[in-house]
């Protein structure tokens, strides 16, 4: 047995198991006759850094394998990086511009070399920092969503989607990039509220002079944000019920700025309360506008082209043309205030879409597309979900699932970008579309000898990547080869593990995929936990400077204290906020635990001699038997915030503050027993701590002379017949008596470390003084038989202390501070009782504020409760 260092310093052991578990990675067995436990990485993206999200997944992840690993599963962590489309092939063209070129200067084909080449430079950054943070993954697995395999798996989906009628090319609203010239999914867009105008524009009736004669306004009022779309405007839109327009319905008015006129129509999309009621329909530039426009038959003209700018067309009028969308508006408006149409504007909160790439506000533009209908797959899951075959945890977002299931929109599938999966569909001169073969899928179309009398084009687009990262689930196994032993054993997987802002966009995709294209559901749990945030409880992001390095957290405070936090906080799928005492109360553990397990190794070493378990040896059996079992339930519910504060709190507590203590004496001894004891019991508490605390807990596991390292040794087993209910009353008698004794000093200002001389009275006396060196040593007290003159009393859970007051303190002066300190308390109650019951304070102030006091009046509360009991007995 090794003899472990004065002082805990992660920094001296981190880096040697890291690398142990990355050169001699958790290798999974297909073969193996244990059940599987399987969890895939959700796949960072192969150009990122590890933020504070991507530690917290990923510890989460980690916990329940070394978990699951210990408790006898086949567990297999199964690694991976995402090709991030948009955000790799921006960097790399943003190389590019510093050397003067943009890809087409390259070509296609030199273009994604250097991507390539790029991704092989800086592709293993994230690898890195997540080996450093412990994780026990399957490296010889490690996957790609552009590996050979893998790429092969997103050819073979689409193909499959395209003979089924599921994938189509056709003409939709999407959202356009004007900085990286693509499409992007919703996730790619973040939506953020700006401060921006409101403009009330008249539109004349084509029959204005009839409408004067009969009394009528001769205009319809419409409310835009985006007055420089109206020359794409194709009709006016009201509600069928709304009365105030009825008798304008059929009737024509004129474009502002042109000579165009328009119909106005009748459809039930208006907002009656939005605006002033009537609604400019665009069809090429809003969603909603192009649905009506689809039930009207409406034209789609664009007037914004792709770089963002207003277009070189016969719409737009000339001052006009080639001006970038915004400076267009600032003219538009001009324009229509100098003509008398502009008849208000007004201050007005937006929520636009930016890039999340780019932070280029996008632009809804109607474009050809390939899309997949997304409906009959959705039912697919719902129906599963019915059947009770994926559980989501927390219960409260299966209901945010079923929603977006059920009102689920075609998704478009295609980017116009050259880093990523390329389409296979091919053109003939006249437009056909040709897609391989479903028998061979891998086959190119104008590699065909069937089409070799044809010239064929193939589509320059690429896959979203959610086409791809939508099949990670089994495509990383070994599909569409579904004979591959990886396949057979390790899907459907166990669980997945993320936050719940992808659920819609990344969880839901993998979930349809998952049920289309193999019948199964993905995994058996969807475990989604909340947002990292600041301290403030906003979001992190460069722009604010609010954001935190992991990696400084590791360096500060240790991965171990880093994990330890990660968990703590990841209770319930709320959002968490960033809290350095959680860090800190890692280290303080990690400390902790580390003089726990030097202290028992010094005394382990001593010449043992024979003897009988003690009644503190019997106690901590029993409550570590309790243990196991709480932190084993919590950890299958997947509540790892509970598991970690169980274990922490017997640890702390219990093992250390209270079972070390009392087993000094016999270990002094060399009771046989105790040590025995004491041994099991630090090792079941490394067991118990090791899926959390990885680096700490093997390297005090190897200094205890064991071979193999604790990741692959057995979880402890809960034993109902191991309670020992009678050890557990008396040494919880045991404690009782010492928490009184330390409460009576402190109320008689004395400090722990003072000498006292108490009295044991109650049912449970006779047993505390026959372990009275437990109370004598933890308290820093002495038992007598008896005490004279005054004396002060407290009691613990049905253990009677006392005290004497004489020759201990100057009773009249300490009875006058005891007044005094009753009237602060009253003063204290008083003023936050006062702020509770100020309906302005609780109105305004934060729910922590309110919260802490309302803490307030319970303490003092309480206090003051004693402190009369205390005067009382003086009186």
């Amino acid at each position: 047995m090794n003899e472990l260092p004065k002082s805990f310093e992660p920094q001296d052991i981190e880096p040697k198991w890291a690398r142990r578990w990355a050169e001699e990675p958790f290798r999974a067995d297909a073969t193996s006759a244990k059940p599987p436990f399987t969890i895939v990485i959700p796949p960072p993206n192969v150009n990122g850094s590890l933020h504070l999200g991507h530690a917290m997944d990923n510890t989460i992840i980690d916990t329940l394998i070394r978990y699951k690993r210990m408790a006898g599963f086949e567990a297999l962590y199964l690694p991976g990086t995402d090709h991030a489309g948009i955000t790799t092939q921006v960097a790399v063209e943003r190389e590019l511009k510093k050397e003067g070129k943009a890809r087409h200067d390259l070509g296609r084909d030199a273009f994604l070399e250097r991507v390539w080449a790029w991704k092989s430079d800086v592709g293993g950054t994230i690898t890195g920092q997540l080996k450093r943070l412990g994780i026990s993954a399957d490296w010889t697995r490690e996957r790609f969503t552009m590996d050979e395999g893998l790429s092969r798996a997103v050819r073979a989906q689409f193909v499959r989607l395209y003979h089924e009628g599921l994938a189509y090319r056709g003409e939709r609203i999407v959202n356009w990039d004007p900085a990286s010239q693509t499409t992007l999914s919703e996730l790619e867009v973040d939506r953020e509220e700006r401060k921006g105008k409101m403009y009330t524009l008249s539109y004349k009736l084509q029959d204005s002079a009839l409408s004067a004669s009969n009394g009528e306004a001769g205009e319809i009022l419409i409310a835009t944000v985006r007055p420089e779309t109206i020359f794409a405007d194709q009709a006016i839109a009201v509600h069928p019920e709304d009365a105030r327009f009825a008798h304008l319905i059929g009737r024509l008015a004129r474009i502002p700025l042109t000579e165009r006129f328009i119909p106005i129509i009748a459809d039930e999309a208006v907002e009656r309360e939005f605006g002033v009621g009537a609604l400019k329909i665009t069809p090429a530039h809003d969603p909603t506008d192009f649905e009506i426009g689809e039930r009207h038959g409406l034209a789609r003209p664009s007037v914004i082209d792709l770089s963002g700018n207003l277009a070189i067309s016969e719409l737009v009028p000339a001052p006009f043309q080639g001006l970038e969308r915004f400076e267009a508006r600032k003219k538009v408006v001009a324009a229509l205030r100098d003509g008398g149409d502009l008849l208000e504007e007004k201050d007005h909160v937006t929520a636009i879409g930016l890039s999340e790439r780019t932070k280029v506000p996008v632009e809804p533009i109607l474009s050809t597309q390939w899309f997949v209908r997304m409906e009959g797959i959705a039912r697919e899951v719902l129906d599963g979900l019915e059947r009770g075959e994926m559980q989501i945890v927390p219960p409260r977002y299966e209901k945010v699932n079923r929603d977006w299931l059920e009102n689920i929109r075609d998704w478009n599938i295609s980017r116009q970008l050259w880093w990523g999966h390329q389409i296979p569909a091919w053109y003939d001169d006249e437009g056909n579309i040709y897609v391989p073969d479903p028998e061979n899928p891998d086959l190119d179309c104008d590699q065909d000898p069937r089409l070799a009398h044809l010239k064929l084009r193939r589509d320059p687009d690429v896959f979203d990547t959610w086409f791809s990262s939508n099949l990670w689930p089994f495509s990383t196994l070994g599909w569409p080869d579904t004979d591959s032993e990886d396949y057979r054993k390790f899907y459907p997987t166990s669980v997945l593990v993320t936050g719940y802002d992808i659920l819609f966009f990344w969880v839901a995709r993998m979930q349809m995929a998952g049920y289309h294209m193999t019948g199964q559901a993905p995994f058996h749990t969807v475990l989604l936990h909340g947002l990292y945030l600041d301290a403030k409880g906003q979001k992190m992001s460069k722009s604010k400077g609010n954001g935190v390095d992991p990696l400084e957290l590791f360096d500060q405070y240790g991965v171990d204290a880093c994990r330890f936090a990660f968990a703590y906080l990841s209770t319930g799928g709320q959002d968490i906020k960033h809290d350095p005492r959680r860090y800190e109360q890692g280290r303080n553990f990690a400390n902790k635990l580390w003089n726990a397990a030097r202290f028992a190794m010094l005394n382990l070493q001593t010449e043992a001699r024979a003897g009988e378990a003690t009644l503190a040896d019997r106690w901590i059996r029993s409550r570590f038997n309790d243990t196991v079992r709480e932190v084993s339930a919590h950890l299958d519910a997947f509540d790892l915030g509970a598991a970690i504060r169980a274990a922490y709190s017997f640890t702390w507590d219990e093992f250390c503050d209270w079972y070390i203590e009392a087993a000094k004496p016999a270990l002094r001894d060399g009771n046989t027993a105790t040590r025995e004891t004491l041994t099991s019991v630090l090792e079941g508490i490394l067991k118990l701590l090791h899926p959390v605390m990885p680096f700490i807990t093997s390297e005090i596991y190897a200094n205890l002379d064991h071979k193999r390292q604790i990741a692959v040794h057995s979880w402890p087993r809960y034993d109902a017949a191991a309670f020992d209910a009678e050890a557990t009353a008396a040494f919880d008698a045991l404690r009782s008596a010492t928490s009184a004794a330390r409460s009576l000093k402190s109320e008689l200002g004395l400090s722990p470390q003072d000498r006292l001389e108490i009295v044991v009275e109650g049912e449970a006396a006779d047993m505390v003084r026959e372990n009275r060196f437990v109370v004598e040593s933890i308290a820093r007290v002495g038992l007598v038989d008896a005490l004279s003159g005054q004396t002060l009393s407290a009691v613990d859970s049905g253990v009677t202390v006392v005290a004497p007051l004489e020759g201990t303190v100057d009773l009249a002066e300490w009875t006058a501070r005891q007044r005094k300190r009753l009237a602060e308390l009253d003063k204290q109650i008083q003023q936050a009782t006062g702020k509770l019951s100020n309906e302005g304070f609780v109105a305004r102030a934060p729910a922590e504020v309110i919260e802490e006091e309302r803490r307030r009046v319970a303490d003092f509360g309480a206090q003051k409760a004693r402190l009369e009991v205390v005067l009382a007995q003086l009186a």
